[in-house]
């Protein structure tokens, strides 16, 4: 083998080995992170939610811009936590099948004609 064949033959396994590591890697990770994005900006004040550190509580007090908020995880005892360390609403798997169930529906025809 020459020399550049065998350089050749490197730089397409070093391109692979990139492709497969982003699929398996980067890709996952940023679609986890679009939707924890989605999640936290339907959140609403006096939802029950999750942190990260696995608190249950009630979201007494969010503000996006100050990036923070706070839970109530026991009557009159209320955490300051930011944002970010909300994991999830308590009823998430609740959310997860209205989603899957309303995108698995057909649209409904209404028999009229344009």
């Amino acid at each position: 083998m020459d020399l550049t064949l065998a350089s050749l033959v490197l730089l397409i396994t070093i391109a692979a080995t990139f492709v497969i590591v982003w699929a398996v890697v980067a890709l996952p990770q940023s679609r986890a992170r679009r939707t924890q994005e989605r999640i936290l900006e339907e959140l609403k004040v006096g939802e029950q939610i999750v942190t990260v550190g696995g608190l249950i509580g009630k979201l007494t007090y969010l503000n996006r811009e100050e990036d923070i908020a706070r839970i109530e995880i026991a009557p009159g005892v209320e955490v300051r936590i930011i944002p970010a360390a909300i994991s999830h609403p308590l009823d998430i798997l609740d959310r997860m099948r209205r989603a899957e169930q309303a995108a698995t529906e057909k649209p409904k025809k209404t028999g009229r004609r344009a």
